[in-house]
């Protein structure tokens, strides 16, 4: 497998690093190519033995006998054919691969203690998966098969321990996929970045299968270039000094590993007789390889930032921008214009951050981390630690909040034009100062704490020598500091007027007797609630 990374050397030298506490290597294992049936009692009998003695669910005796056969080596073997005859001292050849799935029979470690039940219980197994794999009942009959099931779900049942593990090889064999060795380098997006005087790769994902002993070489690269260990794979450092200005280095990063490909094998003797299944499995070596090229490139690249609002339709002027390099050394400063800005700089990690925000729009307190490989591809981190590729780098600038100001009249709560009223900051700095018209005042302001007062009153209406308080949240809440000293949500903040005395109305109550004395006591009271509430609005605002 080989493939070409274009991320921009000279041909150098060759430089292999392997690394050790990997695993030792595959032993391959070969079959004999051919095997002899062993006369197990000695007196031209065969060996049987039953672990299956019970009652089947239709209340009938059940009973289940099966010959020991092995090899004159001593290796068990397993008939894969029912039907057919087993015959001691015949000559079998090995003949050919079987399912996968009986790898998995013949390696599982049943271990129960008695080798003979081991044997019978695989080969139960063998001839279950045989059936499975054919789609028939050839070997086992449907009854047995149930009797199987049924006792293999309960260990209070008879035979549970054999019927359990019958049906565990079955499953397993019928699971089993062979991990055959490989060794992959991912074909992702390999950036460099300088760092203490190499150009470091982005991790380089290794991902390997059933393999030991992996090493990694480096071709065409200078003296001192490395292949180091990351989480996930690794990384190759190149010296910065070997490469010059302008030049660039087209290297190859390789890997090599050991790994094993399983068979089980069927013997075959002649048509009359069983095939037999050997009890072991053959292991063959393999070697597993591949191959990364990439390119490195010794140039300043010039990339554009930009300043925009939510609409990233225009650029915005007036902010103070800063880039500083991975060490946090300030590498330019500039005030941003109608235009984008554009930056020289070499490959590596840099972050932008905004010191003072322009004219009308919130401070960013976002700082965005960037990254130009050593092809001038730029990408920005996202908030899950990614580095995502861009065509330039875009910070973005919120408008401030509005806040809307009501000058009104204490008693009718109509708006009141020709009050100057003044805002001041936290620092006593005035903001804003304004005359009020019929209509509620609006302005756009930072986040913060400000104060408002009046410095001269409209006409007909006495100056007031309140000061209210409010509070401009991060996220566009309004609240004012209320008679009780705390902060309340608002709509928007209210200022209050009083006419002065002249300019009130007399409360006209006509002498009519009852009547008029009624009307009289509830003219005043409405007054003074109205001014009780005036009163009260005035200290809450």
């Amino acid at each position: 497998m080989k493939r070409v990374k274009s991320i921009l050397f000279a041909i150098l030298i060759a430089f292999i690093i392997g690394f050790a506490g990997l695993g030792s290597v595959f032993a391959a294992t070969s079959l004999p190519n051919s095997i002899k049936t062993a006369d197990l009692t000695g007196n031209g009998k065969y060996k049987t033995v039953n672990y299956i003695i019970g009652t089947a669910q239709d209340g009938k005796k059940y009973t289940y006998p099966i010959v020991v056969k092995k090899a004159t080596n001593g290796k068990y073997v397993y008939c894969m054919e029912l039907d057919a005859t087993y015959r001691y001292n015949a000559d079998y050849k090995k003949t050919g691969k079987v399912d996968d799935g009986f790898i998995y029979i013949i390696e599982s470690n049943i271990n129960t203690g008695d080798s003979e039940k081991d044997f019978y219980i695989k080969q139960l197994a063998v001839w279950y998966y045989m059936d499975y794999v054919n789609g028939n009942n050839n070997n086992l009959e449907p009854n047995l098969k149930n009797y199987i099931i049924y006792h293999s779900k309960d260990s209070n049942r008879e035979n549970y321990d054999v019927c359990k593990k019958v049906i565990d090889l079955l499953n397993g064999a019928i699971n089993y996929k062979q991990a055959n060795a490989s060794i992959d380098l991912v074909d992702g997006q390999v950036t460099f970045s300088i760092v203490d005087g190499y150009y470091v790769s982005s991790e380089i994902v290794v991902k390997s299968n059933n393999v030991k002993n992996i090493k990694y070489s480096l071709t065409n690269t200078p003296k001192g270039s490395q292949v180091v260990k990351s989480t996930n794979g690794v990384k190759v450092k190149i010296p910065t000094s070997a490469i010059k200005a302008g030049e660039k280095l087209t290297f190859s990063l390789n890997v090599k590993a050991e790994g094993e490909n399983k068979a089980a094998y069927y013997y075959f003797a002649n048509s009359k007789l069983q095939k037999l299944l050997y009890s072991e499995v053959e292991t063959t070596s393999t070697n597993v390889n591949d191959e990364l090229k990439m390119t490195i490139a010794n140039v300043d690249y010039t990339i554009n930032i930009s300043k925009t609002d939510v609409t990233q339709s225009k650029e915005v002027e007036g902010a103070t921008l800063e880039v500083k390099n991975e060490k946090g050394t300030l590498i330019e400063k500039w005030v941003s214009t109608k235009e984008t800005h554009k930056i020289t700089l070499k490959p590596g990690k840099y972050s932008l951050t905004e010191t003072i925000a322009p004219a009308g729009y919130k401070l960013s307190k976002t700082t965005i981390e960037f990254m130009i490989d050593v092809t001038g591809t730029i990408y920005v981190k996202d908030q899950n630690g990614v580095y995502n590729k861009v065509d330039h780098v875009v910070m973005i600038n919120e408008l401030e909040d509005s806040v809307s100001i009501a000058k009104l009249d204490s008693e009718t709560g109509k708006q009141v034009a020709g009050a100057k009223l003044v805002i001041k900051d936290s620092n006593g700095y005035v903001v804003s100062e304004f005359t009020t018209t019929d209509k509620m005042y609006s302005l756009q302001l930072k986040s913060g704490v400000y104060t408002l007062y009046e410095v001269e009153a409209p006409a007909g209406y006495e100056l007031s020598k309140d000061v209210v308080t409010f509070k401009l949240l991060d996220d566009g809440t309004v609240q004012v500091l209320n008679g009780n000293g705390k902060y309340e949500d608002v709509v928007y903040v209210t200022f209050y007027n009083k006419k002065k005395p002249e300019e009130r109305k007399e409360v006209e109550v006509p002498a009519t007797g009852k009547n008029a004395t009624l009307l009289l006591i509830s003219g005043l009271a409405l007054l003074i609630g109205g001014a009780f509430y005036a009163k009260k609005s005035i200290k809450e605002c």
